[in-house]
């Protein structure tokens, strides 16, 4: 029952009024391009961070700003989260996209 409430809690905890929240698995590709790991930045898009369930997205640097302001969450004077830890992300790029894993301990 627990687990119940707290799942409820969780989705109804944060909510948006922003329609490009989540952001589309098809974000412009110029928002993604890189040549190097360090072309690339972590950014958190929801009212929560990504442990405790928001969303976050490996973009290019001098495009973080841009994404923010389009795609993340809008959040409410009570929004609440939790405080679950999790390994870091660090940005990553692949075959000229930027991408993301978790860091190891």
């Amino acid at each position: 029952m627990s687990r119940a409430l707290f799942v409820l809690f969780a989705l109804t905890g944060c909510s948006t009024d922003n329609p490009n929240y989540p952001p589309p698995a098809d974000i412009p590709a110029d928002l993604l391009a890189c040549e190097q790991p360090s072309d690339c930045v972590i950014v958190e898009l929801g009212c929560c961070d990504h442990c405790n369930g928001g969303f976050a997205l490996s973009v290019r640097a001098d495009k973080a700003s841009e994404v923010t302001d389009t795609y993340s969450e809008t959040c409410g004077a009570n929004t609440a989260c939790t405080e679950m830890g999790c390994a870091e992300l660090l940005p990553t790029c692949s075959n000229n996209v930027c991408g993301s894993e978790e860091a190891v301990f």
